[in-house]
């Protein structure tokens, strides 16, 4: 008889005590950043804010704030300015790498996507441009120095200087005359750093 009361009594405690552990969700990415005014490394997860799919990595999840969870389950807001440098990997194993823009423009503008690095850097920024999410290239020759491009990406004058950095070479003006997606920049891009 004394040992239902004792059993009610243990299986009582243990339900208050236990704590369910928390499970991160489809939509939580792993994420591997470094803030300003530090040079130690986070490795947490962040709370993808897809925008069509979950899956899928969308610049919605770091643009002004982006929400870590710790382990169990709990957000922080860390603001977009105050992080030197982050890769975040989705769903398809996809890593991203993103830079503050303060570590080489005159201007801090917040993260910058690196699209390719090599003797000319690209860059992408993501922002909000009234209700959507819009991007602006950045186009670096770090060789030279010089900023090729600040503008809206398949704009003439863009293919028109790059055409002009590389007019010794008549393959990469082909291909840029061709060009249509990220894809053709970066294969542009890797040609010419093989020469």
């Amino acid at each position: 008889m004394k040992k239902i009361p004792f059993l009610l009594g243990l299986f009582c405690f243990i339900s208050v005590f236990s704590q369910n552990e928390f499970k991160y969700r489809e939509n939580h990415f792993p994420i591997k950043y470094v803030l300003k005014n530090s040079s130690d490394t986070i490795k947490t997860r962040v709370q993808n804010v897809g925008i069509f799919s979950n899956k899928k990595f969308s610049a919605a999840t770091y643009i002004n704030n982006i929400y870590v969870l710790d382990s169990l389950g709990h957000k922080t807001a860390v603001p977009e300015s105050n992080i030197h440098y982050m890769e975040i990997t989705d769903l398809k194993n996809e890593t991203r790498k993103f830079i503050s823009s303060s570590s080489f423009l005159t201007k801090d503008i917040g993260l910058l996507e690196i699209k390719y690095e090599g003797k000319i850097t690209w860059y992408r920024d993501w922002y909000y441009g009234g209700a959507n999410i819009t991007k602006f290239d950045f186009i670096i020759d770090f060789i030279n120095k010089k900023v090729i491009k600040e503008t809206g990406f398949f704009t003439p004058s863009l293919k028109d200087e790059l055409k002009e950095k590389f007019a010794a070479y008549p393959d990469l003006l082909l291909l840029i005359n061709s060009w249509k997606k990220d894809e053709d920049l970066m294969k542009i891009l890797k040609i010419y750093d093989e020469k």
